[in-house]
């Protein structure tokens, strides 16, 4: 017995239909991102002209009190920089690396203290004359933590824990 043929336009009107909708995601997933980038090449153009930053190594963006966008590189003196830029006012900053401690060794502090299932920001930003870390968490149990570093000496400054 010979069975019956279905038309392959189905087939295709389907591949079609999943390949705009895939497309219509991706649109609007490019879309979201589009300030952040906008935000990220400002702050990076800012550090290369202010800061003479020649390779940009990371970029923080911390949102906590005072935004400021941090922008991590190297100069054209082959010196290790953060470029700390208010965003309110566009005023810039330039901290040497050396200075203090680096990005990994604020989280490493945080994981040892406060045992966080996950580290959902780190950025480098000013409180008053200091120059801070602020790493946000997540506990195992699901709650959220935040806990602020010194820059210049590592010393835990501030903490908030279960909110």
């Amino acid at each position: 017995m010979r069975r019956a043929h279905r038309p392959t336009w189905h087939r295709t009107a389907w591949l079609v239909a999943g390949l705009v909708l895939i497309a219509i995601v991706l649109g609007i997933y490019h879309q979201g991102l589009s300030p952040l980038h906008q935000v990220r090449d400002q702050a990076i153009s800012i550090a290369e002209k202010k800061a003479k930053v020649q390779s940009v190594s990371a970029f923080y963006w911390d949102r906590q009190r005072e935004s400021y966008l941090t922008v991590a590189g190297t100069t054209t003196k082959k010196q290790k920089v953060y470029v700390l830029i208010r965003q309110k006012n566009g005023r810039v900053t330039v901290l040497s690396q050396r200075a203090g401690i680096t990005r990994q060794t604020a989280i490493s502090q945080a994981t040892a203290s406060y045992s966080p299932k996950k580290i959902l920001t780190v950025g480098l930003s000013k409180r008053g004359k200091k120059f801070v870390w602020d790493v946000g968490y997540r506990t195992k149990s699901g709650k959220l933590g935040y806990v602020t570093y010194d820059f210049k000496s590592g010393d835990e400054l501030f903490a908030v824990a279960n909110l």
